[in-house]
């Protein structure tokens, strides 16, 4: 019971600075938040880091006024729609940003001779004769 009432007695002389420390406590996680809110808003405006590019800010179409014609109809968007919906999809972070990778092959070609071009000329004479006849035989 003494002890007890020794630590309560102990408790509430310090209630004052006990309430102090909660408040100073309070008011540093709601600076750390308001900076949290402020990084994530930040963050939200520009594009982030998906893949190993970088997203290249497009400049914005305009027409030269010699390019203006006079009715709306006979005017021509330069704007691509697929492009313009994977862009924002890279901007996102839906889709990795590359670079386009140009084809090419996993393994060489390989050059092989036909075996009548490694045959020696009096054979491929001797072909061409048996061909005749066989040519022959067939027309008659």
């Amino acid at each position: 019971k003494q002890w007890y009432q020794r630590r309560v007695a102990i408790t509430a002389g310090r209630i004052k600075s006990i309430k102090k420390e909660i408040r100073l406590e309070a008011k540093e996680e709601a600076s750390i938040t308001a900076e949290r809110q402020a990084k994530r808003s930040a963050n939200d405006v520009r594009p982030g880091k998906y893949g190993p590019g970088k997203l290249q800010q497009e400049q914005p179409d305009f027409v030269l006024p010699e390019e203006v014609s006079s009715s709306l109809r006979q005017l021509v968007s330069p704007a691509n729609n697929l492009q313009d919906r994977f862009a924002s999809l890279q901007k996102r972070n839906l889709v990795e940003v590359r670079k386009q990778v140009a084809p090419h092959r996993k393994y060489k070609l390989k050059y092989v001779e036909k075996w009548r071009v490694k045959l020696p000329e009096e054979i491929k004479e001797l072909t061409k004769t048996r061909r005749k006849k066989k040519m022959i035989k067939i027309t008659e």
